[in-house]
């Protein structure tokens, strides 16, 4: 055995084997070779590293330094190619080249040996990365959970980096998707509204409901009601029956259900609050706590959760009990992974992005609280605008609906404010000088 090959086995504790197959892996270099412009359906997404075999890598660097001169990598300039790299006796000779063509008829099958190759590239991956963080988990000077949600972050890149996911679709395979998400939105459609319900009917009848996969944004200064009006959005979905994890970084979850009975019993919770009251009134306000704890809604009340922490409690989630909604409060507080030379707005930047992308693999709405800036203290009538997101331009980008709160007056109603649709992907904005009013207990 090579000294590589028993490194490897050392390294993961598995037989080799299980961690690759040569004949795979001579079938997608024999298919390329044997009719080249097979080569241009796969390039993009094999790459060097998917072959186990270091004279393979050779061979694939050889095919893909060719294909970028505009040459085709035919078994004779292959090996032409390896010779000039310096390579050939490595890849094993001429011979070893023209062998991979040897048991092909033809590269019909290309597609199926590179998920296989691919596989098996993945399982070596994922064992190398077991691997590596078993020193962590043996070292008791670590963070158990740091470990944990490090290693989670390593499988996650290994799902996003697979370079198989049907992204490229013909415009056959667009309209069969799209009719099918149509025929699916029609069928759960309610007095129109053909996604999870609002709460708010003339916000229903702007976004027809949160939509899968969407990124929404709920926007305020301190004190406007962002935390209030995602919590209703919330436990209304969940009170229709809708599965709902709502994250909260600055209360513990004892205050979001004095939140809830506050929605849900106004003047019953301010006089038992106030302690002016009697053991009957407590006894019924425990009832309505008892009678809302039947809804599906889960709350997480980590402190300060870094945006790693988040997407991996949410993807476990929907793993285990299956998720239809996702409310964060509040963007600002989320964290991410410290980095040289990067500014506040680069980390809100980072964590809109993965939202997005969280939203897309759940396929379920994400709804995140986020704050303006004192510009908009600034300006005539306080209305808020896009441009007073706080800290990154992102937020406006990446999201599918921005939903911006609003008061005429500071000492209005505390209980009504009004909503302004600042952006919507997918439909109409509010009008200038217009907004949604609506209730947030």
């Amino acid at each position: 055995m090579e000294k590589k090959d028993f490194k490897k086995k050392e390294m993961t504790g598995l037989e080799l084997n299980l961690l690759h197959a040569e004949e795979v892996e001579n079938a997608v270099l024999g298919a390329v070779m044997l009719e080249p412009v097979s080569l241009h359906e796969v390039e993009g997404f094999v790459r060097e590293e998917m072959f186990y075999q270091q004279k393979h890598r050779y061979i694939w660097r050889a095919i893909e330094s060719l294909s970028a001169k505009g040459l085709e990598p035919d078994i004779i300039m292959v090996t032409q190619e390896l010779a000039a790299m310096g390579k050939l006796e490595e890849a094993g000779g001429a011979y070893e080249v023209t062998l991979k063509t040897a048991n092909l008829a033809s590269s019909a099958h290309l597609w199926e040996h590179v998920r296989v190759l691919y596989e098996f590239y993945l399982r070596r991956s994922i064992a190398e990365c077991m691997m590596r963080r078993l020193g962590e988990v043996t070292d008791r000077t670590q963070d158990v959970y740091e470990v944990l949600l490090g290693l989670m972050a390593d499988l996650e890149k290994l799902e996003e980096n697979s370079p198989l996911e049907e992204h490229l679709l013909d415009m056959k395979g667009v309209m069969k998707k799209t009719c099918g998400r149509i025929r699916e939105r029609v069928g759960r459609s309610v007095n129109g509204v053909t996604g999870i319900p609002t709460g708010v009917p003339e916000l229903d009848r702007i976004t027809g409901g949160w939509q899968p996969g969407n990124l929404i944004f709920t926007a305020g200064r301190p004190g406007m009601g962002k935390t209030q009006l995602g919590l209703k959005f919330a436990l209304h979905a969940a009170e229709k029956g809708y599965k709902v994890l709502f994250y909260t970084l600055e209360m513990m979850s004892e205050e979001v259900g004095e939140r809830v009975l506050m929605m849900r019993a106004p003047e019953l919770y301010r006089k038992v609050k106030g302690g002016y009251t009697t053991e009957q009134e407590v006894d019924d306000l425990c009832r309505v706590g008892d009678e809302v704890a039947e809804c599906r809604m889960m709350v997480d009340d980590t402190p300060y959760v870094s945006i790693d922490r988040l997407c991996a409690g949410a993807q476990t989630v929907k793993s285990r009990w299956g998720l239809d909604l996702v409310v964060v409060d509040y963007l600002q507080l989320l964290g991410t992974v410290a980095r040289t030379g990067r500014t506040r707005e680069q980390e809100v930047a980072e964590c809109s992005r993965r939202l997005k992308a969280l939203a897309r693999s759940l396929e379920c709405p994400v709804i995140v609280a986020s704050q303006l800036n004192r510009q908009v203290e600034q300006t005539f009538d306080h209305r808020p605008e896009l441009k007073h997101l706080r800290e990154s331009g992102a937020i406006e980008q990446d999201a599918d609906l921005v939903i911006m709160l609003h008061r005429n007056e500071r000492g209005g109603d505390p209980k009504r404010c009004g909503l302004i649709v600042a952006k919507n992907r997918h439909g109409e904005a509010s009008q200038p000088n217009t907004s949604v009013e609506v209730d947030l207990f």
